[in-house]
C-alpha cells in the first residue's frame, strides 16, 4: 500500500522522521513524543481575517472561556501563567473567543515535551496557538499574531523561537525555520530526551540546547548525560 494512501497526519509524520520513528512514537504514545524546533523573525503579515476581529489581552476574568475553549487547561495553571508575565493574546468574532496565542520572554515552554529552554536577549517564545474549529481557514488569528508581533517589535525582539510536534504541517526537517528535532521519553520519574540539530545554524543550537532543563525543576545529572547529542 503506498503510502499516499494514508491519512495524512501518519503520512507527514512517515515523510517527516521515517518509519521508524514513527512507529516508536505511535506505539509509545504519550510517554514518547517528538517535535521540531522552529526560529523565524517577527513580521507583521498582510493577509486579513475574513471575518470582523477583536482583539484584547486576556486577564483573570477570561479563565472560565479559555477552559471552555480547551478542556485542557485548568485555572489554576492558567492563572500562574499570567501572574508570571505570560500574555495571552484573544482574538474574538461576535464577542465570542475564536482563537489564542500564548508568548513569553526569558524561557521557552516546550509544553508537550516538558522541558524548558532558557531563551537569550531578543528572543520571543510563541506558544499554545489554538483556533476554535468553527473558525478554522478565516484568518481570525492573524490580527492577533500581528498585535502580539507588533508589541515585541517595539520593544525590540526580533526573532520567535517554537515548537511543533512532528506531522503537524508545515514545519518538518525540511522546512527553513526548523533547527532541531526533539525526542522525549517519559516513563514516571524517568525522562530522557534526544535532540539533532540541523542547517546552517546546527553547532550554535547543538550547544543551546544543551541548556534544555525538565520543566518545573532541572534536570538531573544522570538524565542530562543521558540526553543523546547528535
Amino acid at each position: 500500500m503506498s503510502i499516499r494512501s494514508w491519512p495524512r497526519r501518519i503520512r507527514d509524520s512517515v515523510e517527516q522522521e521515517g518509519r521508524l520513528h514513527a512507529a516508536w512514537r505511535l506505539a509509545l504514545s504519550p510517554a514518547y513524543r517528538a517535535g521540531t524546533l522552529n526560529v523565524s523573525r517577527l513580521y507583521i503579515r498582510e493577509r486579513k481575517p475574513s471575518v470582523p476581529v477583536t482583539v484584547r489581552i486576556a486577564t483573570e476574568d477570561d479563565l472560565d472561556a479559555l477552559v471552555a475553549l480547551r478542556p485542557e487547561y485548568d485555572h489554576d495553571t492558567l492563572r500562574a501563567r499570567m501572574r508570571g508575565g505570560h500574555i495571552c493574546v484573544l482574538s474574538l468574532v461576535n464577542g465570542e473567543l475564536a482563537s489564542v496565542r500564548w508568548a513569553c520572554t526569558g524561557e521557552a515552554p516546550l509544553t508537550d515535551l516538558g522541558l524548558v529552554l532558557p531563551l537569550e536577549e531578543g528572543e520571543l517564545s510563541v506558544y499554545e496557538r489554538f483556533v476554535h474549529p468553527a473558525h478554522r481557514l478565516k484568518q481570525v488569528g492573524t490580527p492577533a499574531r500581528n498585535a502580539l508581533e507588533e508589541h515585541f517589535l517595539e520593544q525590540g525582539f526580533r526573532s520567535i523561537v517554537g515548537y511543533a510536534t512532528l506531522g503537524r504541517r508545515p514545519y518538518g526537517r525540511e522546512h527553513p525555520d526548523s533547527v532541531a528535532t526533539i525526542r522525549t521519553l517519559r516513563l514516571g520519574p524517568f525522562r530522557r530526551f534526544w535532540v539533532r540539530t540541523y542547517g546552517l545554524d546546527a553547532n550554535h543550537w547543538r550547544e543551546r540546547l544543551k541548556e534544555l532543563r525538565c520543566e518545573g525543576r532541572e534536570c538531573a545529572p544522570k538524565q542530562r548525560r543521558q540526553a543523546g547529542w547528535k
